[in-house]
């Protein structure tokens, strides 16, 4: 071999390494070997190689150097390059442009340049120049010409594509961009469709489109798509230092979105890019992403907060920010004196201080805290203020309006600027309202209790004695034993307001009743009949009051402590219908959203799950910001799970996201987990592989904290695990979390449903074998299948023995004669426990249906071309008649049917039998109904072995 014929295979043995520095430093070191042989052709080809590996690496721009000579080298030798290079050389003009625009050193003359360049060599070669105007767009875009920018668009839309231009992925993602930078985020997700949908692909799409996707879906309030595109896009791009663009824009798009701890996360996983060499343009988008991040971070009054930065350490957010914003500007700076505008440093400065504010979008993962959006302004002081304050508050009291206490603090605050006095009922409306026994008991009691003076002044015993009670009820925070003494006193006081009255009084009575069963439950106390009985003459008072709202308030109150009463699940279950029914349809909203809360979880507790998901979404419609979080967390909860076990995987999802959200907010770190499992479970259901990995995962971490009856969730999210890594074709991964699965089963873990068990080691048999492990694969089946027939179901175990059967006989040196015997003998199984009228006829169905499925592969498996072609035939028509009767013995399994009739068909042909072959055609046809596509190709099949019969008769 010659020391060039060497060379160039070493050449084509680098370009089958993986694209990275290590190729790169490869091909360097290559083209000083072939500089010296002298081989003008070989040399062209490592240039050529060299421009290609520069493309897809951090920093792109360094293609510019080789890919100078090699255009030199073309115009001086043309006769060195072959129809390929030559291809290849025009391929990579494309890329000149850009590269040459992204590097501030370039002048605008060298590119206007090369721009012209561009279009008379693709001109001259008779290409189409829909990438010259691609080209010529993004050039005027960028240096601020709009119209130059919107006369290129138009020629882009109007100028056919050739094989020359990028590939329909990256000119869809194009068209996309152009919609995104001329503000039509609308006009820009329509345009990128294909590609979010999945119909297109290529080395970079769609991961560069979901990245782009994220603001604008953020701004049209599309929050769930964004969603997914952040988990699928920042998924397929992490770790691809030639992706650090795209991660830069997930980083960004977390900081911009209330998702901080999201992006630490990410720039914490990315360290390395602080140690790339990368393009002026990556590291300008780099350093925007990770200044948004820290000025995010910084924004919520975290400056401190440690982010991974550059020099191998963390740095807090305050110095990064610093740091990013003065590098960054440099950088613009560089810019802006070659392009001679400020276009570059405003459209940067845009990106990580943009004007427009972006809606939260939960993700799912673990938040921050979302910030409490600032107070607004309190209006003027004025006696007109004061007045209209009073109405307002007054009418709260009337409406029992839940923000009543709010009024009545306003009119305290206005009437304080002003130095104006208040009525006395309104004063104690007033003062009650600052009552906080929670916080402050002893002050609270002191105000209940001039609050009840005043109203007594005032001309309102009813309003005076409710203040008296409430003074006594908050006093059980201190000594549950307080409140017993004194309530027969305030119930005779209550019944001797009840001519003067009656309302008043009614719910003066109830609130002694509820104060008495809540003392009682803090001292450990069952409630009695007495007090049962009680509680249904409060009940009914107060139900006698039907047109006042505060008694009908008063009421669903009552009514909200009637389960204390119960004692089993009917009882409560009755109880807490009657509390909910009460709240929401007097539409008083807390209350509608705490018995949602409890009813709604003891309804999914039940089994009414429909019933169950109607009450949580009505208490989730009831929800406002303030709300408790816990249990806001638990009514989406219970909505993801009922959804989840309905089939409703959408829907669990979005119940799913803000479940995780609310317990984040609550600090409830387990049951985020739990959440996070419904969230992965409803992802996988819908096979979006890539986005439940991610959830699943940080399910996983989180899982342990919650009690050990919900560990099985565990189990369940490995198996879901291993699912979505199946279906995403990472098998290695997947066999990891499945093992995992069946380790923990094996150790005593149980899963709510038995038939997990054999589930998982029938996954893992199918991800062993794609790992090549055959053995194993075979021992995986074999337990799925014994613990199907532990389970007592021959049919689901007849799946695992036929696959170990498959798997066996891919070995190395198969028992072939042995795995047909025992084929044989599943298949007279089956068929005995079909014909077996003592099992039900639903289980006699499905050994019905595997019966036929085992006759059909054990015909393939016997297929094995060591019998005559006559042979094979008659053998064929033999199984398949069997395969026919057991399809058409019940429900029909036209599937099955069809693709053994094709078999039969072709069996008929061998035997020169065509009537025997139409047969099975008209056969199999009339069961098929409407299937349409089965019917044209058993027909088009029988036509085809006509005419084949035909030209043997003509030749013969």
């Amino acid at each position: 071999m010659s020391d060039t014929d060497a060379l160039r295979k070493r050449l084509n043995e680098i370009r089958w390494q993986l694209r990275g520095e290590a190729r790169l430093a490869a091909l360097e070191e290559h083209l000083v070997a072939v500089e010296a042989d002298g081989d003008q052709p070989l040399l062209n080809a490592v240039l050529d190689a060299l421009v290609d590996c520069y493309e897809f690496s951090p920093d792109s721009t360094r293609l510019l150097v080789p890919y100078a000579r090699l255009l030199h080298n073309l115009d001086t030798a043309p006769e060195h390059f072959d129809a390929a290079l030559l291809r290849s050389v025009y391929w990579q003009f494309k890329w000149i442009v850009y590269k040459l625009r992204d590097h501030p050193d370039v002048p605008l003359a060298s590119i206007e340049d090369a721009l012209a360049q561009f279009r008379r060599r693709y001109a001259e070669a008779g290409h189409s120049l829909h990438p010259y105007w691609e080209a010529e767009h993004w050039f005027a875009y960028y240096i601020g010409d709009t119209e130059r920018a919107a006369r290129a668009a138009a020629m882009v839309r109007t100028t056919e594509p050739d094989d020359m231009s990028d590939c329909e992925a990256c000119r869809v993602n194009d068209i996309g961009d152009m919609a995104a930078c001329a503000g039509d985020d609308e006009g820009a997700i329509a345009a990128w469709r294909p590609l979010l949908d999945g119909e297109l692909r290529c080395s970079h799409e769609p991961h560069n489109t979901l990245a782009d996707s994220l603001l604008p879906l953020a701004r049209l309030g599309r929050l769930d798509e964004a969603r997914a595109n952040h988990h699928h896009g920042y998924r397929i791009c992490r770790d691809k230092d030639d992706m650090l663009d795209y991660v830069a824009r997930h980083i960004r798009f977390c900081a911009l979105t209330g998702n901080e701890a999201r992006g630490i996360e990410i720039l914490a996983a990315e360290r390395r890019a602080w140690e790339l060499t990368l393009s002026p343009d990556s590291r300008q988008e780099w350093l925007e992403g990770v200044q948004t991040l820290a000025a995010a971070l910084r924004g919520r009054g975290m400056g401190g907060a440690l982010l991974a930065g550059p020099g191998g350490r963390d740095w807090t957010a305050d110095d990064l920010h610093a740091w990013a914003d003065a590098e960054r500007r440099e950088l613009c700076a560089r810019y802006d004196r070659r392009n001679g505008t400020t276009v570059h440093s405003d459209r940067s400065r845009e990106r990580v201080e943009p004007a427009e504010a972006y809606p939260h979008v939960p993700l799912g993962l673990k938040a921050m805290p979302v910030p409490e959006a600032p107070a607004p302004a309190p209006a003027a002081a004025s006696a007109a203020a004061l007045e209209a304050a009073l109405v307002r508050a007054r009418q709260g009291v009337e409406d029992a309006a839940e923000d009543r206490g709010e009024r009545w603090i306003e009119v305290a605050r206005i009437a304080g600027e002003l130095g104006a006095s208040l009525a006395p009922a309104d004063e104690a409306e007033a003062l009650l309202a600052q009552a906080e026994p929670k916080d402050a008991l002893e002050a609270a009691q002191d105000l209940a209790q001039l609050a009840g003076t005043l109203f007594a002044e005032a001309g309102l015993p009813g309003r005076a004695l409710l203040c008296r009670i409430a003074k006594a009820a908050w006093g059980m925070r201190e000594d549950p034993a307080a409140f017993a003494p004194l309530a027969p006193g305030l119930l005779a006081e209550a019944d001797a307001l009840a001519a003067a009255a009656p309302a008043d009084a009614a719910r003066a009575r109830a609130q002694v009743l509820m104060a008495q069963l809540q003392s009682g439950l803090m001292l450990g106390e069952r409630p009695g009949p007495e007090l049962a009985a009680a509680f249904a003459r409060a009940d009914a008072d107060l139900a006698a009051h039907a047109g006042h709202r505060r008694a009908a308030l008063t009421r669903t109150q009552l009514a909200m402590m009637l389960p204390e009463f119960e004692t089993g699940p009917q009882g409560r279950l009755a109880a807490l219908r009657k509390a909910f029914q009460l709240a929401s349809e007097g539409g008083f909203r807390y209350e509608t959203f705490i018995s949602a809360f409890q009813y709604g979880a003891m309804l999914n507790q039940a089994g009414e799950l429909t019933e169950a998901l109607a009450v949580a979404e009505t208490g989730i419609a009831a929800v406002k910001h303030d709300y408790p979080a816990f249990p806001v967390a638990a009514l989406h909860l219970t909505a993801a799970e009922c959804s989840i076990n309905l089939g409703e995987a959408r829907s669990a999802e979005r119940y799913a996201v803000q479940a995780a959200h609310w317990y984040d907010r609550a600090g409830e770190t387990g049951c985020a987990g739990v959440a996070r499992h419904l969230l992965g479970k409803s992802l996988a259901m819908q096979e979006r592989s890539e986005e439940a990995v991610v959830i699943l995962e940080a399910a996983l971490a989180e899982l342990p904290e919650m009690h050990e009856d919900e560990h099985w969730r565990l189990v369940d999210a490995r198996y879901l695990l291993a699912e979505s890594h199946q279906r995403t074709y990472d098998a290695r991964a997947g066999l990891t979390h499945v093992l995992e699965a069946l380790r923990l089963m094996d150790g005593g873990l149980a899963h709510p449903n038995p038939a997990l068990y054999p589930q998982a080691a029938h996954l893992a048999g199918e991800l062993l074998e794609r790992t090549g492990e055959l053995k194993s694969a075979v021992d995986a089946y074999g337990r799925s299948a014994a613990k199907w027939r532990g389970l007592g179901s021959l049919s689901a175990a007849a799946n695992p023995v036929r696959a170990a059967l498959w798997a066996r006989l891919r070995a190395e040196e198969p028992d072939t004669a042995a795995v047909l015997d025992e084929m044989a003998a599943l298949a007279m199984e089956l068929e005995a426990a079909w014909r077996d009228e003592e099992h039900p006829a639903g289980y006699r169905d499905s050994c019905r249906v595997e019966y036929a499925k085992t006759l059909a592969q054990e015909a393939r498996m016997r297929g094995d071309g060591e019998e005559t072609e006559e042979a094979w035939a008659r053998r064929t028509l033999r199984s398949g008649e069997a395969v026919l009767a057991a399809a058409e013995d019940g429900d029909y399994l036209a599937e099955l049917a069809v693709q053994t009739a094709h078999g039969m068909i072709a069996a008929h042909e061998e035997l020169g039998d065509l009537d025997g072959a139409a047969a099975v055609v008209e056969r199999v046809t009339a069961r098929l109904g409407d299937r349409e596509v089965m019917r044209r190709a058993l027909a088009g099949h029988l036509e085809q072995v006509r005419e084949r019969a035909a030209e043997d008769a003509e030749e013969a």
